[in-house]
């Protein structure tokens, strides 16, 4: 077997919190969690919300794969037994329970209700005794055992170790030789190293450190890598994306060193972000690259959930709508970004095709849904609001039929902005009753928990005279107001901030969204118990936000 290019490269960059990693402190948990516990299905644990592994432990409590102890506490930072990642990994297999008793001196020390699945893991090879014919199910788990263990599986498919993986390690002299299987899992990247061990840097390559404990929240990130793996080359039925269990507090993020500031310093109270790296350009491609900065970000620090971002914003670019051999080549390529860089899901942001393309545009978000689930992703799509809009209103806007996009759609993203804009007469970006208007029309045609509310993270500046207008970002409303002496008052029937002076070129009126008015939207969405909120966007300056943004976090997720 060849050794990929690039392998080298990969062993050796900076080690993300995603992947396995050391941990020498924490407790052997005496009991199984399977034994004392309870199987959720769609409520988060109580301490993992700061742990890199949050969507990966809810993904797979959700599936009923990992389970709970009736206390709520899954103890992400401690050491995994071999009892539970056995267990764990036998139900993602979907072993079925044998009623072969166990033959180990310590079988007894495995709970009852667990040995029928703990006996057909012992069976499939996922679990094997120690020296003295004991089973040690209480144990930690080493690297080495859980790498070894996949290597074995992937083996039976057809796979073949390769010995040279183990010199790409800078402890290579530690790895034992019975583990020649896990150089499987070695080349098929589903590892990476350390960059340091017992305090050395390791040179010249990354630490495999094979003896090395296994924490819990290490083991489901493996448990879930291996399913995609699995889904990916095998056509397993692909894991189900974990479901948010809390409102949705999401930002678009454009990439940019100011949205990277904010996200670092407040991003421990934003749960979704959407990535806008991709676009449609003429001729039915896809174009774009992956934030990388992001990613990590999110992999390492927070339970926040990184959607990509697929615009397409002309007619040149929504040429494609119709196409099938275009339409299908850039789903293709959408999922394949998805597989590639794990993203949960797909924001589509097509803008504005004509009316008479509503079919065509259903059509292809329906194919487009349809591929995403197929791998795991959910799919969100943007759309338009009528400025006149009730309940009773034709669900049809446009090319955006809202029934049938609800009907494919994890999510329908109201673009509840611009009721007023550069050359209409000045007034509020998006009154309240108009967001009230919207989610009601909404959410008469889907479901309350698909709809999302757009909210503005910026505003216009109105020559009254001319009519023309500037847009600001929230820190650009303030310092405009400020730099030409406007007090800011709250409008409290249209929930935004206003202020007005007077400037050479004619009268100047300013509106936008501040933080009294952040306030009351988010309380709105919450109260119609629809979805969530997301706001554009995450770099537009929306310092002003943070302190109100907060606090409706810890209170409404």
């Amino acid at each position: 077997m060849r050794i990929r290019t690039g392998v080298l490269a990969r062993l050796c960059a900076p080690v993300l919190a995603i992947l396995l990693c050391m941990q020498t402190s924490a407790p052997v948990w005496a009991a199984s969690a399977s034994s004392t516990g309870r199987i959720v299905s769609s409520k988060s644990f109580k301490d993992i919300q700061s742990s890199f592994a949050y969507w990966d432990i809810l993904q797979l409590a959700q599936a009923g794969i990992v389970s709970v102890p009736t206390d709520g506490l899954f103890h992400p930072n401690a050491p995994v037994t071999r009892l539970d990642f056995a267990l764990w990994l036998a139900r993602a297999l979907q072993l079925t329970p044998s009623s072969k008793p166990l033959t180990f001196q310590d079988a007894n020390q495995v709970p009852s209700a667990d040995r029928g699945l703990i006996s057909a893991a012992v069976a499939d090879h996922l679990l094997r005794g120690e020296s003295g014919n004991v089973l040690a199910p209480q144990q930690p788990i080493r690297r080495i055992e859980v790498l070894e263990l996949f290597g074995r599986e992937l083996a039976n498919k057809g796979q073949r170790p390769d010995p040279r993986y183990f010199q790409l390690w800078a402890d290579a002299a530690t790895i034992p030789s019975w583990a020649q299987a896990a150089t499987i899992p070695m080349e098929d990247h589903l590892v990476y190293g350390e960059p340091t061990l017992h305090g050395q840097l390791c040179q010249p390559s990354a630490c495999l450190a094979p003896y090395a404990q296994t924490t819990r929240a290490q083991a489901a990130v493996l448990i879930v890598r291996y399913l995609r793996y699995l889904t990916q080359h095998f056509h397993r039925p692909p894991l189900p994306q974990a479901q948010a269990t809390g409102f949705v507090m999401g930002f678009w993020d454009s990439g940019t060193p100011e949205a990277y500031q904010n996200l670092v310093a407040h991003g421990g109270a934003v749960n979704l972000l959407v990535d806008g790296g991709y676009n449609i350009v003429p001729g039915g491609r896809l174009s774009g690259f992956d934030n990388t900065q992001t990613l990590a970000w999110a992999a390492q620090h927070r339970g926040t959930q990184v959607w990509m971002m697929v615009q397409s914003m002309s007619a040149a670019q929504n040429a494609f709508l119709g196409n099938p051999q275009q339409e299908s080549a850039i789903i293709q390529s959408v999922v394949a970004a998805v597989q590639r860089a794990g993203y949960a899901g797909v924001n589509f942001d097509i803008e504005v095709p004509p009316a008479s393309e509503q079919q065509a545009f259903t059509a292809f978000i329906t194919q487009a849904a349809a591929a995403l689930h197929a791998v795991g992703a959910k799919i969100s799509v943007d759309v338009t609001v009528p400025i006149k809009v009730n309940a009773s209103s034709s669900p049809v806007v446009g090319p955006y039929n809202y029934q049938a996009l609800g009907a494919v759609c994890d999510q329908v993203v109201l673009m509840t902005y611009s009721y007023h804009w550069p050359g209409s007469w000045p007034g509020p970006v998006a009154p309240l009753a108009w967001d009230q208007a919207a989610l009601a029309f909404a959410t008469h045609y889907m479901p309350a928990s698909k709809v999302v509310l757009g909210l503005p993270a910026y505003g216009y500046i109105w020559n009254q005279t001319t009519l023309s207008a500037g847009a600001y970002w929230v820190s650009g409303m303030f310092n405009e107001a400020g730099a030409n002496g406007a007090n800011v008052v709250y409008n409290s029937t249209a929930a935004e901030d206003t202020f007005q002076y007077a400037s050479p070129a004619g009268p100047q009126v300013g509106w936008f969204v501040g933080g009294r008015g952040l306030a009351a939207r988010v309380r709105l969405a919450h109260h119609m118990n629809v979805g969530g909120v997301i706001a554009w966007r995450l770099d537009y300056g929306v310092h002003a936000w943070w302190t109100p943004w907060q606090e409706l976090f810890a209170t409404y997720h």
